[in-house]
């Protein structure tokens, strides 16, 4: 079991995206003190990366600075930066290649993309210009485990990629892109940050999900149904070292009510790997000290 806590990544990171700021291809509009705003209208404003709702005829009046007052609200990331907000259900949508450059000036060894609609996902890290690691996931793909499958299988969008390798270099340049062959892609999010060993994920794991649709039958028992959104969630618990104990108690500490990405298995080829990686917080998080040398960890994890 790995946790990664993500690295918040800013302006100074970010090197460079192929997204423009404002998105005039996804209807974003940049604010003009100029222009005299009507309620409703969304302007962004480049200086903090935030998309800001009219709610009070205005002119002049800088979104910046007057958010959350008479005039303008906050209503979420801009589209070149929805993919680094992990705290809301937003993602960034862009013309295939979607290429982004970070440069997080610390060491990283963890990557993740999550929330994906793309063919294939590549991961490069460059070190004054040499190519010392890269890794690329076909995300459209089918389980073929019968010739049934091999003929007629339907081929599925696979939407988290992540990898645990990268080498932990302090001037790595990490460079994201994703391609499709028709239609735009999208990015729901990206961790980069140092994974936390949580110990070795033991049998009786599960995967499950909470359901927020509405299932309701009238005077004649005709069903009413109103689809919502599922939120995933996991269960499992690890073994792991006393020695690592105190370093699981920091986690614990650190990722209260934060958004982390959770890998229950390291080998990405295994059909458990994608029920058990989950982008999201811990609501229940025990350390049980059981034997002399080994402590068990009970997780409880909920998509955020």
């Amino acid at each position: 079991m790995k946790v990664v806590p993500p690295l918040t990544i800013t302006p100074a990171m970010l090197t460079s995206a192929t997204v423009a700021e404002p998105d005039t291809a996804q209807g974003e509009v940049g604010w003009n003190s100029a222009t005299a705003y009507a309620v409703g209208a969304k302007v962004v404003r480049t200086t903090t990366h935030r998309v800001y709702a009219c709610i009070q005829a205005n002119t002049n009046r800088d979104p910046a600075t007057d958010a959350q007052t008479l005039y303008w609200v906050d209503v979420g990331p801009s589209n070149r930066w929805a993919m680094f907000d992990l705290l809301r259900n937003t993602g960034t949508i862009a013309t295939s290649p979607l290429t982004v450059r970070i440069t997080p000036g610390l060491r990283i060894d963890s990557i993740a993309l999550v929330g994906v609609t793309a063919d294939t996902a590549s991961i490069s890290v460059s070190v004054n210009g040499s190519v010392v690691y890269a890794y690329e996931d076909a995300l459209r793909s089918r389980q073929t485990i019968s010739w049934y499958d091999y003929f007629f299988g339907v081929y599925d969008q696979k939407e988290t990629t992540a990898v645990f390798d990268v080498p932990p270099y302090m001037n790595g340049e990490i460079t994201i892109t994703l391609t499709r062959a028709s239609g735009s892609v999208a990015c729901g999010g990206v961790v980069v940050g140092q994974a936390v060993d949580l110990g070795r994920t033991i049998h009786g794991a599960e995967n499950d999900a909470l359901n927020f649709s509405k299932i309701e039958r009238d005077d004649f028992g005709t069903a009413v149904l109103q689809q919502r959104r599922t939120v995933p969630k996991t269960s499992q618990q690890t073994r792991i070292k006393k020695a690592a104990v105190n370093r699981a108690l920091k986690a614990r500490i650190d990722l209260n009510a934060q958004p982390a990405l959770w890998s229950g298995l390291d080998d990405a080829a295994s059909g458990y790997f994608d029920p058990l990686l989950i982008l999201g917080v811990y609501k229940r998080f025990t350390i049980t000290m059981d034997q002399p040398d080994d402590a068990l960890i009970s997780l409880e994890l909920e998509e955020v």
